[in-house]
Parts: structure tokens; sequence; C-alpha cells
């Protein structure tokens, strides 16, 4: 089959290109430039796009005449979002709509959405269902609300199947340090390599997440780009919540540092939910489970961060 990856340079992208490209697809990955090599190494054509102008989405389309479109591409921090909101915006929602737009009648289109976009709800009301009111409550959650009805809004009417899968956090080998427990995972690494004293700077660690390995969630995509119903609404995640704070803990004990943890203002979100915590039945019943244990996640990210410090990183905190 013809697929094209929009956001092939991402942290998922790394991860799905050489998937697809393993079962056989053609595969084209559009993305920055400067993200090329990866791409390419794993066998995909690559494919320079950029989501805010509507020339660059419509060619790269045309290049990949594509049957499927897994749409990874967006501004992916809560954080940043609050920065720039309106960036954010154009990014994910308008960003959506332009690639729906772009798209040949009959092809599947599945929208990588997020489980941010439920908003708080009260914790005697999870696990959350994919019928649950939308009610996000930063602007990355909204403009990813609104990628989804502009996604599904073409489905109806533009003659493509649109399938959203509402991921869940998750987190692995290859991910931005922007994010918290890949910036934990850094952190600790560099102690480790005597690069910085033995203190773990963290955000808020009462939050709850459901968390999923990276490597889990490219193969909910895969499935849910198969055999997804058109129209359909998927959460991807575990069914299972752990505190950042036993993240942390359980990282510490990995890296043998015996790191002291301390809050940081400066991570500390201006609305963090309490609890996330999804239902995955509908896409269990998809053949879906996941494999990867949780421990073996955090490991895998901390050894990855530790492969790739610079020589500065280990001589400065």
């Amino acid at each position: 089959m013809r697929v094209l990856v929009t956001g092939a340079g991402g942290f998922v992208g790394s991860w799905l290109v050489p998937a697809l490209v393993a079962d056989g697809h053609a595969v084209t990955a559009a993305g920055q430039e400067g993200h090329a090599f990866p791409a390419e190494r794993a066998g995909a054509e690559w494919v320079g796009m950029d989501i805010t102008s509507a020339g660059s989405v419509a060619a790269a389309v045309e290049r990949a005449a594509p049957e499927a479109v897994f749409h990874l591409a967006g501004q992916a921090s809560v954080g940043d979002s609050f920065k720039d909101p309106l960036g954010t915006w154009d990014v994910n929602a308008t960003g959506t709509l332009r690639i729906a737009g772009a798209l040949p009648k009959g092809a599947r289109l599945l929208l990588v959405s997020s489980a941010e976009a439920y908003g708080s709800v009260p914790e005697a009301e999870q696990p959350i269902r994919e019928d649950r009111p939308l009610r996000p409550c930063n602007p990355y959650a909204a403009s990813k609300a609104a990628a989804e009805m502009a996604a599904l809004q073409a489905g109806e009417s533009g003659g493509i199947e649109v399938v959203v899968a509402r991921s869940f956090n998750h987190t692995g080998p290859g991910q931005d340090a922007r994010f918290a427990l890949a910036s934990f995972a850094r952190q600790l690494a560099v102690i480790r390599a005597g690069g910085a004293e033995p203190v773990l700077r963290v955000g808020n660690l009462s939050a709850r997440r459901d968390l999923l390995d990276v490597r889990d969630v490219v193969r909910a995509y895969a499935t849910l780009a198969r055999a997804g119903a058109p129209g359909g609404v998927y959460n991807v995640c575990s069914g299972a919540a752990r505190s950042m704070r036993e993240a942390v803990d359980e990282l510490v004990e990995l890296s043998g540092t015996r790191a002291r943890v301390e809050v940081d203002p400066e991570r500390v979100r201006p609305i963090d939910v309490p609890l996330l915590l999804g239902d995955s039945a509908r896409l269990r019943g998809l053949g879906w489970t996941p494999g990867i244990p949780f421990r073996q996640t955090l490991a895998d990210l901390l050894e990855w961060h530790a492969a790739r410090l610079e020589p500065s990183a280990r001589a400065a905190a």
C-alpha cells in the first residue's frame, strides 16, 4: 500500500516509518527539512513539507499519491502551546484541515489526536471512554479537539475515510528531552556520567497518567489504519495509570544515581490535569494489546539518552 507519514522526523514517526517499511508498504515520509536521513535510511522516500503551507502540503500529497495517511505532524508540547497558542492552532488544527483537503477521494486518514482534549475529568468518571465530551483546558488540547472536528467533517463530506487515534501519554527511546520523562532520563544520564550534581529537577509529580511505550503506540496506529471504522475514534492507552512520582522513583533506581528529587517551579504547568486514565476496550477489540513492560520502557529511555550524551553534557549540569 502507498502510505504517507507526516511528521515523520519526530518521535513517533522515527519508529512508525521503519515499521511500515518492514510491513512491505511503499512509504513517503514527510516532514521538516533536515530530518530526511533517518527516514531514507529506513527505506522510505523523503519529501520536505511545511504543514503551515497549503501549497507545500498539496505538493507532498501529490508526490506520495497515498492510499493511507498517518498524520503525526504537530506541535506536541503543552508547555509550548501556552507560549504560542496561535502557532499551535495553525499547526495542529488548520494543518489537519490542509492535509484532509489535499487528499484524493477514497484515501484513509489516521489522525493522531490527544487525550488532553478530554480535559479534567472527575476521578469517579474514569477510565475515560471515547464518547466522553471534550473539555480541553490548554491551547494544545483545544487545537487537537479542533483537528478532530476538521478531519471528521472532511470524512463526512470530502470522500475520505477518517479514523481518529486519541492518544494518551507515551514515551520511550528517542523522545525529546522537552517532555517530562525524557527530561528526567537525560538529567539522570548526565548525573550518572559525572556531569552534574545528583539532583533531579522535576515539575508536578502528583499527576497520574496512562503511559504507553512508543513501540506499542506504533502497533496501535498500524492496527487502526488497517481495521479502524471510518469515522471511528479510539483511545490509544494502556488502561492503567501511575503517578509521575512512581515513574521518577523507578528511573532514579534504574540509573543507580540515588539522585535527590527537587521541584523546579519553572517545570510546573499553569494547569495540570490530576488524572488521565483511558478505557482501551475499543482498540483492544481490534486485536491490539500493549506488550512492553513499563520498566523496560524507562530503562530503554534512560539508556537511549545516555548513549547520546555529548562530551560537553558530561561536564555540565
